[in-house]
C-alpha cells in the first residue's frame, strides 16, 4: 500500500521564494534612485509570504473538496479526508486574515492606490485558485503568475518605498526601472510555473487538468521554456542599456546568471527520467528569487546614496 505524506512536504514552500524574489527585484529598483526603505519592503514581504501560502493552502483545499485528484495522486491525504479538509481550510484562512492585517498596515503607509492593488491581486488569486474551474488548471495559469510576481509584485513595492519618505513630486523616472524589472521577473515566474506543468504533465492529463504545458505539448513546453529565458535576458540588457548604468556590465551579471541555470534546467528537462523533474520545480523556484537577490545587492551597493532620513541601529 502506498504510504501516505504530511501535506506540508507537497504544499511546495519552495513556490514562496517567487513572490519574495518579486519583492527584492523592486527594492532592487527603489535603490536605484537610492530610496529602498527596510520597514515597507519587509511589509511587502511578509504580506507576499503570507498571502501566497493562503492561496497554496486554498488551493489543496479546492483540490479536495472538488476531487479533482491532485491529492491522490500526491498522496498528501492525512489519516481521514475530513481532518485533512478541515486544516486546509482553516489554514488558508489563518493565513489570509494574517496577509489582511499586514495588507492594510500597507494600505495606511501608501495611501489609496494600494487598496486598488489590493483588490486586484484578491481577484487573481481567486480566479488562481478558485471557482469552477481554477486558472492554475488551465493554460492560463502561467499568465497569473506572470502577473501577480512580475508587474504587479515589483512596480508596487518599489512605489511604496519610493513614496514612502519622498517630499518630491514622483516621476515617471523613478518607475520605469521597475517596469523593465516586472516584465523580467513575470518571465520568470511564467517559466518556474511552466515547470510544474511539466513535471506534472502525465497525472494532470489524468485528472482532466491542462496546463500550458498539457495544451501544447512538452516539447513545445521546453522551446517556451527557452525563448522566456533569453527573452528577459534581452529585456534586461535593453534595461541598462537605457538607463545608463555605468557598471561596466555588472548590472547584466544576475540576468546571465539566470539564464545559464534555465539554460540547464531545459536540457535537464531533455534528458532526465520523469520522476525526476519534480527537482526541477524547485531549482526553477530558485532562479527567481535568485534574480531578485542578486539585483538587490548590486543595485543596493551601486546605485544612488541612500536618501532616507530614518536610520536604525544608529547606522
Amino acid at each position: 500500500m502506498a504510504r501516505t505524506t504530511s501535506v506540508f512536504t507537497k504544499v511546495r514552500f519552495s513556490s514562496l521564494l517567487m513572490g519574495i524574489g518579486g519583492v527584492l527585484a523592486g527594492t532592487a529598483c527603489a535603490a536605484l534612485s537610492g530610496n529602498s526603505e527596510i520597514i515597507p519592503a519587509s511589509l511587502c514581504m511578509l504580506f507576499v509570504i503570507f498571502l501566497q501560502q493562503a492561496a497554496n493552502f486554498y488551493y489543496r483545499y479546492h483540490d479536495l473538496s472538488r476531487n479533482s485528484g491532485g491529492h491522490i495522486d500526491q498522496r498528501i491525504l492525512t489519516k481521514s479526508k475530513k481532518g485533512s479538509f478541515n486544516f486546509l481550510k482553516e489554514a488558508s484562512i489563518a493565513m489570509a486574515l494574517i496577509a489582511l492585517m499586514i495588507g492594510l498596515t500597507i494600505a495606511s503607509m501608501g495611501g489609496w492606490w494600494t487598496f486598488i492593488i489590493g483588490i486586484f491581486i484578491l481577484l487573481v488569486a481567486w480566479l488562481a485558485c478558485g471557482g469552477s474551474n481554477p486558472l492554475l488548471r488551465t493554460p492560463f495559469g502561467v499568465i497569473c503568475s506572470f502577473i501577480i510576481f512580475g508587474p504587479v509584485c515589483v512596480i508596487s513595492t518599489c512605489l511604496l518605498q519610493v513614496m514612502h519618505e519622498s517630499t518630491e513630486r514622483i516621476t515617471w523616472s523613478y518607475l520605469i526601472p521597475a517596469v523593465y524589472m516586472g516584465v523580467v521577473m513575470g518571465l520568470m515566474s511564467f517559466n518556474a510555473t511552466l515547470l510544474y506543468g511539466y513535471a506534472n504533465f502525465t497525472t494532470d492529463l489524468r485528472n482532466s487538468k491542462v496546463t500550458l504545458v498539457g495544451a501544447v505539448g512538452r516539447r513545445m513546453g521546453r522551446i517556451i521554456f527557452l525563448i522566456n529565458g533569453f527573452l528577459y535576458t534581452a529585456i534586461t540588457i535593453v534595461m541598462c542599456l537605457e538607463l545608463h548604468l555605468d557598471l561596466n556590465g555588472v548590472d547584466m551579471l544576475p540576468s546571465v546568471i539566470c539564464l545559464l541555470i534555465d539554460i540547464y534546467i531545459w536540457w535537464q528537462m531533455r534528458t532526465r527520467p520523469r520522476y525526476q523533474h519534480q527537482q526541477l520545480i524547485d531549482l526553477g523556484n530558485f532562479n527567481v528569487f535568485l534574480m531578485g537577490l542578486l539585483s538587490y545587492i548590486i543595485f543596493e551597493i551601486t546605485g544612488t546614496p541612500d536618501l532616507s532620513r530614518m536610520t536604525f541601529f544608529g547606522l
